[in-house]
């Protein structure tokens, strides 16, 4: 009877963690219900004298971590009196999920003192902890010492690496790895293509994009997020007609599809085929988001299509289709800047008030240098002096305004308003990659 109890008790919680949800921060959730009803197993759990049981001691350890109750989960993990590999990678790959790396790895260094060493799995979680918070130097350490462990990482390792890398901006090292991912034998998914493909576009290589493609073809690993990458790819490498053939042989398009080939568009200056696209997309009934705004706006801009840019912004705020966010209005004020509607764009960031950002600062400043406006530009040094930014690009371009004035005492002031706030410009760099 105890065996039975015990075996629906495991089932009961297995059960209660298929549900999830992917937050801003990685981490894997469950539903906010299902975490009250693991809480009422657990109430039963301990009714039965079960707590104590190491399989549903795991398994209620493993559905707080889902539930992101890592308290809980920590509590019952240092009440038990045995543990085995699978409490230690529950607990250490819990801590990671969360971006808590340094409490997992103090977890696996006791747990290896304990005179346990972890498995592959207790590995790969550490080792994607440390991938996923931008530590990619430790992650790829890890990922040697698990090599010379004599234990095989898993496709999702060398994803969380790949992908560690490529957003961190070491391109180059992220290609490498999944290039001695094929050599060992590891089949990449398209997990493994749409974290890579990003590295192709920064470096303007296309043709070993090209390549990838060419392998996603082969082995048929087209879906449409894959297939948005490609599309980015394409259009940060400036071949625009192959962004648009991928575009066009994905069947079941989400918004993300529509607003990869939109920006790409927008950024190569074809504003009408922008646009032509947004019809498109609203007649298939795909309703656009913030980010297709933001992606028609920028093409206004950069295409010179002011009045059309700002009588589509003024539409979309009235109708209340898509929220509006600081990032639209910068990229308003940045439109009206470029036409040399400086006025415009000044009666808008005071109209902002306290939700001016220093990049809209920024862009309006530049606008008054490029239409020789010093009066605007200074008006604005008092605002300027109020967000209290630590970027520097507003006080550089207000200190270059009044350099050109020959107001040199008011360039010094603001020097020593930088160096109060711990403003500090950093040096320009330039990059040149070719395909590797």
């Amino acid at each position: 009877m105890m065996d039975c109890t015990m075996g629906v008790l495991n089932l009961m919680l297995s059960g209660l963690t298929c549900v999830r949800v992917k937050t801003s921060v990685g981490q894997m959730l469950l539903l906010g219900p299902e975490l009250s009803n693991g809480s009422r197993v657990h109430c039963l759990v301990c009714k039965y004298g079960l707590c104590f049981d190491l399989f549903v001691a795991n398994g209620l350890i493993d559905m707080y971590c889902k539930c992101g109750s890592l308290s809980h989960a920590r509590k019952l993990f240092d009440e038990m009196p045995e543990r085995d590999i699978v409490s230690w990678t529950n607990m250490i790959s819990g801590y990671s999920n969360v971006g808590r790396v340094q409490e997992s790895r103090v977890l696996f260094e006791r747990m290896r003192l304990e005179g346990l060493e972890g498995n592959e799995f207790t590995w790969s979680a550490l080792i994607t902890g440390y991938a996923r918070v931008g530590d990619c130097d430790e992650a790829f350490s890890l990922f040697r010492k698990m090599s010379e462990a004599g234990l095989v990482p898993d496709v999702a390792t060398w994803n969380a690496m790949i992908c560690g890398f490529v957003q961190s901006g070491e391109m180059v090292k992220g290609v490498e790895l999944f290039r001695d991912m094929l050599v060992v034998g590891v089949k990449p998914n398209p997990v493994t293509v749409t974290g890579l493909l990003p590295a192709f576009g920064s470096m303007g290589s296309v043709n070993n994009g090209k390549e990838v493609h060419g392998l996603i073809y082969r082995t048929n690993m087209y879906n449409v997020f894959v297939a948005s990458a490609l599309i980015d790819m394409y259009s940060k490498c400036g071949c625009v007609k192959h962004a648009r053939n991928v575009f066009d042989t994905v069947l079941s398009k989400n918004v993300a599809s529509w607003n990869a080939m939109i920006e790409c568009y927008g950024k190569h200056g074809m504003v009408n085929s922008a646009f032509e696209l947004l019809d498109k997309m609203e007649d298939e009934n795909v309703k656009p988001n913030q980010v297709t705004l933001t992606c028609v706006l920028a093409s206004c801009s950069h295409g010179g299509m002011v009045n059309k840019g700002l009588t589509f912004f003024k539409s979309t705020r009235e109708s209340q289709r898509v929220e509006i966010r600081e990032e639209h209005y910068g990229c308003v004020i940045d439109m009206l800047c470029r036409s040399g509607k400086i006025e415009e764009a000044y009666d808008l960031v005071h109209e902002l008030g306290t939700e001016v950002t220093d990049s809209m600062v920024g862009s309006f400043l530049n606008g008054c240098v490029a239409y020789k406006r010093p009066d605007l530009a200074k008006k604005m040094t008092e605002d300027v002096m109020k967000l209290k930014t630590n970027r520097p690009g507003g006080f550089v371009t207000l200190s270059n305004v009044y350099a050109g004035e020959g107001e040199w005492a008011k360039v010094e002031m603001l020097r020593e308003v930088m160096k109060l706030q711990g403003v500090q410009k950093l040096p320009g760099f330039s990059s040149l990659s070719s395909d590797i």
